[in-house]
């Protein structure tokens, strides 16, 4: 588009910002936002979000709270993005902060808000606040919970070693719970070391998703940490049975424009030039 020299409108540049949000793409990112003010592009509320959402998944909360409080116009995405974007990057109290300004003005509350604020309080272990925030969603809101909101409850519980109670909500939930509520309550149980638990988890992820070898994995961490070493050796055992593979673990960093994905696989190991 721009080597044939058609100027982008609004929502082309939001599509390229969303796509620099997904890659982590802050040169390209910069590039275009350099270009707005030079060329005039209005930034409206579509740009306006879509820059909150890539700089709050590249780290740059503070660039996102700067675009958000320069905004004009926001909407629900606009105040949903930035309170979602400072509980996953860790300023959980200002996530807090910013959801009751958004209750004081008034703001339509959508559900993707509730899972930001019910990640913030896991994060700052507000259990009785989060829980509060929970059940007013469908009794003062009307929005019906949906399986991520039960998964950020589980976590809320989960993350502080209420691993029965958690494990309770599980059992009480109305909706049948998917592979990543279980994974969440059995990440909890190694970091508690409740074996326990750790084992009904298990024995239902291997059900939902007995492929996956990071269900055995996990599983056998928990006994391993509990000193349970022979249990820990069954479930490597029980992967290699179900020739369950685990796959090779890889990054990839980026430095005077020169890509590096590395594997621990030698034969993945690749370096080449930035597309």
């Amino acid at each position: 588009m721009m080597a044939a020299k058609v100027k982008p409108d609004n929502v082309a540049v939001a599509s390229v910002f969303s796509a620099c949000a997904r890659l982590g793409k802050l040169d390209v990112e910069w590039a275009v936002d350099d270009y707005i003010s030079k060329h005039g592009v209005e930034a409206d509320i579509c740009v306006g979000n879509s820059l909150i959402d890539m700089y709050c998944k590249c780290g740059l909360v503070e660039k996102a709270l700067e675009v958000f409080q320069g905004m004009k116009d926001k909407d629900s995405i606009s105040w949903t993005s930035v309170i979602s974007g400072l509980a996953v990057n860790g300023f959980a109290d200002s996530a807090l902060d910013l959801f009751s300004q958004m209750l004081r003005e008034g703001v339509w509350l959508t559900h993707g808000t509730f899972v930001g604020i019910l990640l913030a309080c896991a994060h700052v272990g507000l259990v009785s606040e989060g829980l509060e925030f929970f059940e007013s969603m469908e009794n003062v809101y009307g929005l019906v919970p949906e399986m991520k909101h039960y998964g950020c409850v589980v976590d809320l519980l989960s993350r502080l070693g209420n691993i029965d109670e958690a494990y309770e909500f599980i059992m009480k939930m109305p909706i049948v719970p998917d592979v990543v509520v279980w994974r969440i309550l059995l990440s909890a149980c190694k970091l508690h070391g409740d074996v326990a638990v750790a084992e009904i988890a298990t024995r239902k992820l291997l059900e939902l998703d007995p492929c996956d070898s990071g269900n055995y994995v996990l599983l056998s961490n928990t006994h391993a940490g509990a000193d349970r070493w022979d249990d820990a050796m069954k479930m490597r055992e029980l992967m290699e049975d179900g020739d369950v593979q685990k796959p090779s673990r890889s990054s990839s960093i980026e430095v005077d424009g020169m890509v590096s994905n590395c594997s621990k696989d030698p034969s993945l190991l690749q370096v080449g030039n930035k597309g």
